[in-house]
């Protein structure tokens, strides 16, 4: 038997061994036995790491098994396409119900009707005064809703113009006289009415 003398010599040597099929099966085991036993617990720690990635139960037979890698990429990807809903900056806006049910409420409908079909513009507005609106109260508005025996009638005209303001915003405003005895006046002002009173007293589309 030869004696190597060269490190090279014991490299061959080595790797002719490696590929002897008697001496094969004895490095294997020799290798598996390592692992199961190295105070590094290599096979435990794979083990732990198969379960976290999902992996224990991977079949090593299939090819097309993405990548953890490939996986977070696609992820990525789904993520940066969703598209964020757009929300309308514009204030929400209340809503009015202008449909009368109370007898309050129908008796500031009905002012509010009169005051839009039956006033004429002075003075390049429609308006009624005190006076006015408690006379259409007292004996041209509906006969069920008119004001009979009332010790303040003043005090219930206030009470049906500031309901017709809550349920007519956008129709008609109240202001007070710029003379006399300044009372209350309720003022027809659609906001979205694009109309201008003439000096005929009729009316002309801007």
């Amino acid at each position: 038997m030869s004696i190597c003398t060269t490190k090279e010599e014991k490299v061959n040597q080595f790797l002719a061994l490696l590929q002897d099929p008697e001496i094969k099966p004895v490095l294997n085991l020799y290798l598996e036995n390592f692992l199961a036993t190295s105070e590094l617990k290599i096979l435990k720690r794979l083990a732990a790491l198969e379960q976290v990635l999902g992996l224990n139960n991977m079949d090593l037979s299939e090819e097309d098994e993405l990548t953890i890698p490939e996986q977070l990429s696609l992820l990525a990807e789904r993520i940066d396409n969703i598209t964020e809903p757009v929300i309308s900056q514009d204030p929400i806006k209340p809503v009015v119900d202008t449909n009368p049910k109370t007898t309050l409420e129908h008796k500031a409908s009905a002012l509010v009707e009169h005051l839009k079909t039956n006033v004429k513009p002075r003075n390049g507005e429609i308006f009624l005064n005190t006076r006015e609106i408690i006379q259409f109260l007292k004996y041209e508005i509906t006969e069920a809703y008119r004001l009979k025996d009332i010790q303040n009638p003043r005090q219930a005209k206030k009470d049906i113009v500031e309901k017709a303001k809550k349920m007519f915003s956008d129709l008609i405003s109240l202001d007070k006289k710029k003379y006399g005895n300044r009372d209350i006046r309720i003022v027809y002002k659609p906001k979205n009415d694009n109309i201008i009173p003439n000096r005929m007293g009729t009316y002309i589309r801007s």
